[in-house]
């Protein structure tokens, strides 16, 4: 018995509709690798470009801003150990909840971000409802919906300093382990900077 010429028809639509999704998988992946590698190189840059009087607000603004645009994402922060209470304080954000969530303060055991910071593992949740460290504290008090999230340790030798976290890609709600390693890297430029200020304050205490 042979084929119908409309059987053929479809099959070779379906190959072509298939053909076409892989290429334009292929073409995100790639846009996005770019994306990337230019934010790493200009994030090299920064700290390059750093001097002993720089500003330390702005380089961790941009740092994260460049995070942020390379893993396609519009939110994220940069929490920091507050030593006197033991709290984790979100020192700088980036997002619609900025206002919000700028200067809100969570225990230091609090889900995943306070995971990150006592282990020092960098932590990559497609789902956070699926993961038992998950806390919405803070999206309850801020009326914000996470789904997806990375998390990485902010630290230098013997120094924990925090952690930075982006949340929700703007596309798929979904990251990968190439946008997790870029949040690394981020986190060591930004803990660098951070080690950068801490000596300095150190020094100008000394002389004066």
């Amino acid at each position: 018995m042979g084929i119908d010429r409309r059987d053929i028809v479809q099959i070779l639509r379906r190959e072509n509709e298939a053909l076409k999704a892989r290429n334009q998988k292929l073409g995100t992946q790639l846009i996005r690798h770019r994306q990337a590698f230019r934010a790493l190189e200009r994030m090299d840059e920064i700290m390059r470009e750093m001097r002993k009087d720089f500003d330390l607000k702005r380089v961790i603004n941009d740092l994260l801003a460049l995070a942020l645009h390379a893993c396609d994402s519009e939110n994220g922060s940069l929490v920091l150990i507050d030593d006197a209470t033991r709290e984790l304080v979100f020192a700088e954000v980036i997002g619609e909840t900025r206002e919000q969530l700028l200067d809100h303060r969570i225990s230091i055991d609090t889900g995943i971000v306070g995971h990150v910071v006592k282990t020092h593992e960098a932590m990559l949740v497609t789902d956070v409802h699926r993961s038992s460290q998950w806390s919405s504290e803070v999206d309850q008090a801020i009326g914000f919906n996470t789904n997806a999230l990375m998390c990485a340790p902010l630290y230098d030798n013997d120094t924990t300093y925090g952690a930075i976290e982006v949340v929700n890609n703007r596309y798929s709600d979904v990251f990968d382990e190439n946008d997790l390693t870029i949040l690394r890297v981020t986190a060591r430029f930004v803990s660098q900077a951070l080690r950068q200020a801490e000596d300095i304050t150190t020094m100008e205490g000394e002389v004066s």
